[in-house]
C-alpha cells in the first residue's frame, strides 16, 4: 500500500463531502467488514470524531454477529466516536433471506440516521462487480444492472457510498498500512451464496479483461441508460397506463408497440408500488406475467387480463385478507382518509364488504379486484368502498405514485 492510494481515497472522500457543511452530523454503518471499516478510518482523518457516529446491524441470524459488533464497539471508543447496535428482529431463515435481510437492514438505518445529516456506506466497486454479475447471472434488464447509487434518500434521510470508485484490494491495503486488522465473515467463504460464487469466479474472469474496475464501468454505462429510458418514459406511461384509483391498468395493444425494455420497467414498477415491494421480480416470472392470459399472482399482486386487450394489476386479497388501519394511519401503505373520525378503520372489501355496495358491477372492475380494495368502516358499518361505488367516492384517498 502507497501513500498515493491512501491520497487517492482522501481525495476523493474530501471531493465527495464538499457539498457538507461543517457542522453536520455524518453516520457511518460499520459491520467490522474490510470495506466499512476502511471508510471509518477514511473519515476519522478528514472530520472531528465529534461529527461522527457510527451504527452497526445485527441480523440476529449469525452467533458471530454479536462479537463482530462489540469488535467495531471497542474500536469506535480507541477512536473517541459514538457507537450503537441496533438488532434486527423477527428476521426468520426461509426463503429470499438475504434479500429481506438487506430490507430489514435499511429500514433499520434509516430509523437510526434520523439523528444524521448523512448517513455513509462502505460498498467498494467489488460489490459493484459482483452484483453486476449475480444480476446478469439472473437475466437482468438495463434497470438490474445499473450501479449501485452513490446518493439516495429513504424518508428523512440521505444515504451515500462514498467508495465506490475503490476495489475492495485498495480498501485492505490501506488499511494494513494503518496496521489495521477487520473482522471476516464466515459466510463469505460459503459458496452456497451466490456472491461467493461469483468472487470465485473473478479470478478466472480477470484473465479474460473482465476485472472489477471493467464490470463496474458497464454497469455505470448501464445507470446512464437507466437514466435516459426514465427520461422518457415520463412522455410514453401516459399513453399505455392508467391509474385507476389504487389499481394500474396497461394497455396491452399500446405495449406491445413498445421495445420490450419499456415494458418490464414499467410493469416491474407498478408491482413494486402495488404489492409494496423494494425489489423487482424475477425477470423470468415477470415475462410470463406480462404475457399472461390467465389471472397470475406476483409480488404480492394479482394481474388480470381484461376485455379491451387490458391487463389490471391489483393488490392480492390474501396479502391484505387481516389487515386493518385505524384512521388516520395508512392501510397497506398506500391509502388513508384525512378527514375521518380516528375511530373509523380501513380494511380490505371482501366479500361480505361486497355485499354491501348493490351497484359494484356498474363499476366495470374485476370481481377480484373489488375484493382487495380498500374500504371505510364505522364499527360494522360500511362508510365508502370508492372501486365497488359505494358512498362517498373521495373519502379514501390513495398516495401519489413515484412517478407521478
Amino acid at each position: 500500500m502507497t501513500d498515493h492510494i491512501r491520497s487517492k481515497i482522501l481525495s476523493s472522500l474530501t471531493h465527495f463531502m464538499k457539498d457538507v457543511a461543517t457542522d453536520n452530523v455524518i453516520g457511518v454503518a460499520v459491520s467490522g467488514g474490510s470495506d466499512s471499516v476502511a471508510l471509518l478510518l477514511a473519515l476519522q482523518e478528514l472530520l472531528p470524531v465529534s461529527k461522527l457516529r457510527v451504527i452497526t446491524v445485527d441480523h440476529g441470524l449469525r452467533s458471530a454477529a454479536v462479537d463482530e459488533a462489540l469488535w467495531v464497539g471497542r474500536l469506535c471508543k480507541s477512536l473517541g466516536i459514538f457507537h450503537s447496535t441496533v438488532p434486527v428482529k423477527n428476521l426468520a431463515p426461509g426463503s429470499n433471506l438475504q434479500a429481506r435481510a438487506r430490507e430489514a437492514r435499511y429500514n433499520a438505518l434509516a430509523d437510526w440516521g434520523l439523528g444524521c445529516d448523512l448517513l455513509c456506506l462502505g460498498h467498494s466497486q467489488t460489490d459493484v462487480a459482483e452484483t453486476f454479475l449475480i444480476r446478469l447471472a439472473r437475466g437482468s434488464g438495463v434497470d438490474g444492472l445499473a450501479a449501485m447509487r452513490a446518493h439516495w434518500r429513504i424518508g428523512d434521510v440521505d444515504f451515500a457510498r462514498p467508495l465506490l470508485g475503490f476495489s475492495r484490494d485498495d480498501l485492505r491495503g490501506y488499511l494494513r498500512a494503518k496496521g489495521q486488522t477487520w473482522c471476516e465473515d464466515p459466510s463469505n467463504e460459503d459458496h452456497t451464496y451466490k456472491r461467493v460464487q461469483m468472487r470465485q469466479a473473478q479470478q478466472t474472469l480477470d484473465r479474460l479483461g473482465l476485472d472489477t474496475e471493467r464490470l463496474a464501468k458497464t454497469a455505470t454505462r448501464m445507470s446512464s441508460v437507466k437514466e435516459a429510458l426514465a427520461f422518457s418514459l415520463k412522455t410514453i406511461r401516459p399513453k399505455v397506463m392508467h391509474l385507476d384509483f389504487g389499481d394500474i391498468v396497461f394497455d396491452r395493444t399500446a405495449l406491445d408497440a413498445l421495445p420490450g425494455e419499456y415494458v418490464e420497467l414499467m410493469v416491474s414498477e407498478a408491482l413494486g408500488w402495488i404489492g409494496g415491494q423494494v425489489y423487482k421480480p424475477r425477470n423470468l416470472a415477470l415475462l410470463r406475467a406480462i404475457s399472461t392470459e390467465k389471472v397470475f399472482s406476483l409480488h404480492g399482486c394479482v394481474l388480470i387480463p381484461q376485455i379491451g386487450n387490458l391487463l389490471r394489476i391489483s393488490r392480492e386479497y390474501a396479502v391484505v385478507a387481516y389487515e386493518t388501519s385505524t384512521c388516520p394511519a395508512l392501510w397497506d401503505n398506500r391509502y388513508f382518509a384525512p378527514n375521518h373520525d380516528k375511530n373509523n378503520k380501513i380494511q380490505v372489501l371482501g366479500s361480505n364488504g361486497l355485499a354491501l355496495c348493490p351497484d359494484w358491477r356498474a363499476s366495470r372492475r374485476p370481481l377480484i379486484a373489488l375484493k382487495s380494495s380498500p374500504s371505510l368502516w364505522q364499527n360494522d358499518k360500511l362508510i365508502s368502498a370508492p372501486m365497488a361505488g359505494f358512498g362517498e367516492k373521495d373519502v379514501l384517498q390513495v398516495v401519489p405514485t413515484p412517478w407521478e
